[in-house]
């Protein structure tokens, strides 16, 4: 069923933001002190938030 399919690819998504956030915060430890940073860590993460958004309004979508 279509909402079987849904709730799996949600399931997907919601295992790539798990490890892209476990994946930021290793980068950000292992960041060296330096004035220019590599990586953004607020925008990184308000991008993760915003895929957590997307996800549980999806989710809401499938039940709904």
């Amino acid at each position: 069923m279509a909402s079987d399919r849904m709730m799996q690819a949600i399931g997907t998504l919601e295992r790539a933001v798990s490890r892209l956030e476990q994946d930021v915060a290793g980068l950000a430890d292992a960041a060296p002190a330096n004035p220019l940073p590599i990586l953004d860590q607020a925008a990184a993460r308000a991008a993760l938030r915003s895929l957590d958004d997307l996800i549980d309004t999806l989710k809401g979508h499938a039940h709904g």
